[in-house]
Formats: structure tokens, C-alpha cells, sequence
């Protein structure tokens, strides 16, 4: 068999980017064993178990402040949340190949349920905001948190804003930990 202009654009694995295949196979591998030890279907049951409880009247989680649960402030509040518990996944879970089921399984489920909120939702600019706040690191994220959510409100430097965005962050987070724990993820 000869050797044709037409065989340039194939690509044989491992001829030329070695790191990178080497990189491609140890997640293949990483996924593999989880499917093995039963994560994949734990971070399934979660992102469902996390869906419940943003949707469910008797499991939904308390927010501290009642003026936040209404208008505006309720897809503000909302946006927060969500930010806390992909944030609280990827923080968590044993891998990032897991915590992206969770989301996306708990995404998933939350697209069904034709929300205009939930597109609110995902249609707001803050996750940029709580991200920075993160990355910002420090000695309290939850109060940077706070300040972004204070901002994001358009209330910058108001005690009252500032509060309620740390509790929800800190509330949020809590409770994904806890459901975490309580599935009890393989290593």
C-alpha cells in the first residue's frame, strides 16, 4: 500500500504528543476506576439527592433572611446557591471527573422543571464574581463571598447584604459536604 497525500490528515495515538496521550489515558483509566467502585453512580444519586433539595418544599434549604426568598433577590439568592454547590463539589468530591457528573446530572434535572428562574439563573453574570472571590483566596472567603453577593445586588458594603451572602455560601456548602459524606465516595 503506498503512501498518499489523502493519509496526511490521520493521526496515529502516540506518534507525536506523548504527554498528551499519556494524560488522555490516565483519565480514561481514572474514570474506569470509579465506574469500577461505584462513583459514577453515587455522583449521579448526588446531583439527583442535590436537585431534591433545591426543588422539594420539605427538604429546601432554609435561607437566613426572608426579604432574600422573594423578587429579584430570589434569583440573586438562587444564583449564590448554585454557585456554593458546584463550587462545594468541586472542592469535595475525589475527583473532578465526579464532581462534573454531580452538576451535570443535577443540571439536568433542573432544566426540566421549564424554571424561568432557574434560566435566570443561568443566564446571570455573578458566577464570574464568586469565582474571583475564590481564586482571591485569603483568610475568608466566605466574607469575600458576601461581598460579592453584597455587589452583585448592588448593595456593595451593606452589612445586611454581606451577611446573607456568607450564610448562603456557608449554608450551601455545609449541606453538599454533608451529602458527600453521607453517600460515602470510594477512594
Amino acid at each position: 500500500m503506498a503512501y498518499t497525500r489523502e493519509d496526511d490528515d490521520i493521526k496515529i495515538f502516540g506518534s507525536e504528543n506523548t504527554e498528551a496521550d499519556a494524560e488522555f489515558l490516565r483519565q480514561i483509566e481514572s474514570l474506569d476506576h470509579h465506574r469500577q467502585n461505584g462513583n459514577v453512580e453515587k455522583a449521579h444519586a448526588l446531583g439527583k439527592k442535590l436537585y431534591t433539595i433545591i426543588v422539594d418544599e420539605e427538604t429546601k434549604l432554609e435561607i437566613g433572611d426572608k426579604d432574600f426568598a422573594e423578587g429579584k433577590l430570589l434569583i440573586k439568592t438562587g444564583v449564590l446557591a448554585l454557585f456554593a454547590t458546584e463550587a462545594a463539589l468541586n472542592m469535595y468530591l475525589p475527583s473532578a471527573q465526579l464532581s462534573t457528573i454531580a452538576i451535570s446530572e443535577m443540571h439536568r434535572l433542573l432544566a426540566k422543571t421549564d424554571s424561568p428562574v432557574y434560566e435566570k439563573v443561568m443566564e446571570s453574570p455573578a458566577y464570574s464574581f464568586y469565582y474571583l472571590s475564590i481564586r482571591k483566596g485569603g483568610a475568608d472567603v466566605s466574607e469575600e463571598i458576601g461581598k460579592a453577593f453584597a455587589m452583585n445586588c448592588r448593595h456593595e458594603g451593606e452589612e445586611k447584604y454581606i451577611a446573607e451572602g456568607k450564610y448562603i455560601y456557608e449554608r450551601v456548602t455545609r449541606e453538599v459536604r454533608r451529602q458527600i459524606d453521607k453517600i460515602g465516595f470510594a477512594d
